[in-house]
């Protein structure tokens, strides 16, 4: 790490201070982080016996009231911070010093009821001496955990003591990790059956009493809930063969279910938090479908053992369930008073009105345990659920709380779960008998009809409200309609056939006029949530075509990459071609694209481009390469600019051109080259079928340098020195040609057009007839002047 100031030099200035105190280290702003770092200085101060006791006082020690509110838990806050960092050197001399141990032991022998702060404290620093950090040593871990799993086994108040503070939630934390975060099969399973001799599960049943505070009601339920679920999934996802967990088995035994059930139910006295906080553990017994862990599809081919987990699974969750339903089907008449004559409650104020008495949490977590079980499709326990027409009353309450979804959802589970194990057997009157019940006697078709009607009814009113359970009705319709295309619509035929035909027609008019205003999507389309599906878009009319689009975009391309090229073609610096963390941010966004255009738009743009062409040429100008003057761009100030630059741009030649005398600074002709060329390769002075005209315009062979005479030279001789003179003058064309590239990759585009202009002019310059002047259009006199202002 890069830290702004040298903190761990501040710390050992502290530190090497005589007389300091533990309050001034951990005044300093990186002590703990200093502490994970595991600072050497600051691991040997912190070591020392001394102030490993001050740190656990902190933590076991309510701070004086005096203190000011917002600091009083200051120190507290960074000991156990201190004390959890996973620095081994602590952990083991907390764990081997029996002296600190029975000082953090002390927090829980405390009469009055702990400080929440406080426990949360002492919970964290006991969870990390017993549960294992992902990056913790193992054997660091193993001496730590056994140390202190052997001092809480010899203390024999420990369980007695937990279950005392179990209203805090920190210590229902503290409890959960004893029962289920311990690592290694064998520490683990030592400490299973430690616990499970202890009674630690008909300890926490007990705690449901009514006479018990309704918070430790509340931890129990959850407590036990969490457990069941992490115990099932940590025997699934084992990756070793393990024995099974004591305490889950203990917890799911027929003898502890019935245990749960004395206290919740028996007695006069009802509770509602103890009632609801059975029948939450009881529904978590029911449940094997609540686990989201990924679970091996096959333990033998991963380690070659002959453990089918799918077999061991079926035969925990039908014991499971078997024992659960065995002591609950003596239990249905009193949940079934539940329902009827539940704990009284006060009147609740509602938007629609008063409730008295409202439904409640009895019994809407009553309904959910009748969906529970009747999901388990147990024969014995649907049958007393029959008897005591169960269902006929989670109707009444249905249409009863018109506006409780809460309830309305679980009862359509009942009336779903009855009706989906009907067989197609009409021998079989055991399995049927519920469905039978719920058409017949509950007459559920009937019932949900006669209140639809009711509600179109009210609806038809003036100010008439809808029926806050018709989304239900709806479900529950449509699926007794799906079902009726089974075995179900037979016996409604056979048995009820008035019923049959009242559905029908309900389908065909009422239902299915419901279903089409219910699938009307809203704006008359499907909302598409994938922006890579463009075929939807496909058929709708844009107003302009796709070529004029084409080209708008392209203008739009021109304006915002003018400002490029304005500043000239090879205006890049070195920063523009740096990769580094601001590459990225440097990048501008395209917005507000307008393609929409009117025909003065139209003209105007073309007004832009003529103006784009303009600068584009007065970029080249003021370009860093300066290959043309601000002068009359002709043949000869362009083959000046060449030679110019040619030492430049032609690094791939192999002969140094001469540039003439350093005085000499007029203007070099342009067929000086190809002359001195002609000298170094061939000595015949009649190369050009006739005089030399370099002589005869009276310049020596070393001169370079004013107007030739052409008048007497033939160029109707085809030589071998001819040919090689054409040779000669394509080796310059090719080098202007490589100077024109070099511009094109700087310029751009807009350049390239002007140096097709170039080369067109440098090939009808070579080709002129001799009388003609290389500089366009002047003529023979004019010509004449030029070569004596030159010479």
């Amino acid at each position: 790490m890069f830290w702004k100031h040298n903190t761990s030099t501040q710390i050992e200035a502290l530190l090497a201070k005589e007389d300091v105190t533990i309050q001034e280290i951990m005044d300093s702003e990186d002590i703990i982080n200093e502490c994970r770092l595991q600072n050497k200085m600051l691991i040997e101060f912190l070591q020392k016996t001394e102030i490993m006791e001050e740190l656990i006082s902190l933590i076991t020690k309510e701070p004086s009231v005096e203190i000011e509110e917002r600091s009083r838990f200051k120190y507290p806050n960074i000991a156990c911070e201190l004390l959890t960092c996973d620095v081994p050197a602590l952990n083991e001399k907390l764990a081997s010093d029996k002296v600190l141990l029975d000082k953090l032991y002390t927090f829980l022998e405390s009469d009055q009821p702990v400080n929440p702060l406080l426990a949360s404290y002492f919970s964290k620093v006991m969870g990390a001496l017993i549960a294992k950090k992902t990056e913790q040593n193992w054997l660091s871990y193993q001496f730590t955990c056994l140390q202190v799993l052997d001092f809480l086994k010899a203390k024999d108040t420990f369980i007695s003591l937990l279950l005392k503070h179990l209203g805090t939630s920190a210590i229902m934390d503290l409890m959960l990790k004893l029962m289920t975060q311990v690592e290694g099969i064998e520490m683990n399973q030592n400490i299973l059956n430690w616990l499970d001799s202890q009674n630690i599960i008909q300890s926490l049943i007990s705690l449901l009493n009514p006479k018990v505070d309704k918070e430790r009601h509340y931890n129990v339920a959850q407590l036990l809930c969490d457990f069941i679920r992490i115990a099932r999934d940590n025997q699934k996802n084992a990756v070793e063969r393990v024995d099974p967990d004591p305490l889950l088995n203990t917890l799911e035994s027929s003898e502890t279910i019935s245990l749960l059930l004395d206290y919740i139910l028996s007695g006069e006295e009802k509770s509602e938090s103890a009632i609801v906080g059975g029948i939450q553990v009881i529904i978590s017994l029911l449940d094997f479908n609540q686990s989201n862990a990924s679970k091996f599809s096959s333990t033998q081919n991963l380690y070659g053992t002959n453990i089918n987990e799918e077999i061991c699974d079926n035969e925990q969750k039908q014991r499971s369930i078997s024992n659960t339903t065995r002591v609950m089907k003596d239990r249905i008449k009193q949940f079934h008073d539940l329902l009827v004559d539940p704990p009284k409650q006060i009147p609740v104020s509602t938007t629609v009105g008063i409730l008295d008495p409202p439904l409640g949490n009895i019994r809407l977590q009553v309904t959910k345990l009748f969906s529970a079980l009747i999901s388990t499709n147990n024969q014995e326990l649907l049958k007393e659920i029959e008897m005591n027409e169960t269902l006929s009353l989670l109707l009444d309450l249905f249409f009863k709380y018109q506006w409780n979804n809460f309830l309305h959802t679980q009862v359509e589970n009942c009336l779903m779960g009855a009706l989906k194990i009907h067989s197609s057997d009409d021998n079989d009157e055991t399995s049927n008998a519920l469905s039978k019940h719920l058409l017949s006697k509950c007459r559920v078709i009937e019932r949900i009809i006669n209140a639809w009607k009711e509600n179109d009814e009210q609806q038809s009113q003036l100010h008439g409200i809808r029926k806050g359970y018709m989304g239900h009705l709806i479900s529950i319709m449509n699926k007794i309609v799906t079902l009726c295309n089974n075995s179900l619509g037979h016996y409604l035929k056979d048995n009820l056939p008035e019923v049959a035909k009242s559905l029908d027609e309900f389908k065909e008019t009422t239902l299915e006029e419901t279903n089409k205003i219910q699938e009307t999507l809203l704006g008359g389309a499907h909302p598409n949530s994938s922006v890579d599906n463009n075929d939807d878009y496909g058929d709708i009319p844009f107003p302009q075509s796709s070529a004029l689009q084409q080209q708008m975009f392209f203008q739009y391309q021109i304006q915002n990459s003018t400002s490029q090229f304005i500043e000239g073609y090879s205006g890049f610096s070195d920063d523009a071609f740096n990769l580094g963390n601001d590459t990225l941010q440097s990048i501008e966004p395209r917005v507000e694209m307008n393609f929409d255009l009117s025909e003065g738009d139209m003209v105007q743009q073309q007004e832009i481009f003529k103006q784009v062409c303009a600068q584009s040429i007065n970029t080249l100008d003021d370009a860093d390469d300066q290959i043309f003057d601000d002068r009359e761009h002709t043949f000869q100030t362009v083959i000046e600019k060449n030679d110019r630059n040619e030492a430049a741009y032609s690094s791939d030649s192999d002969e140094e051109l001469p540039t003439g005398n350093d005085d000499n600074n007029m203007e070099i002709d342009p067929w000086t080259s190809p002359k001195i060329a002609v000298e170094e390769t061939t000595s015949d002075s009649t190369s050009f079928g006739g005089s030399d005209p370099w002589k005869a315009a009276g310049q020596s062979e070393d001169t370079v340098g004013g107007w030739a005479d052409f008048s007497s030279v033939r160029f109707d001789v085809n030589t071998p020195e001819t040919n090689e003179e054409e040779k000669k003058i394509e080796v310059e064309d090719n080098k202007v040609e490589s100077v024109d590239c070099n511009v094109k990759s700087a310029a751009g585009d807009r350049a390239a057009n002007l140096i097709e202009d170039i080369e067109k002019m440098v090939e009808q310059s070579v080709i002129v007839e001799p009388s003609k002047s290389v500089a366009g259009d002047s003529s023979d006199s004019q010509l004449e002047d030029e070569k004596e202002k030159k010479v």
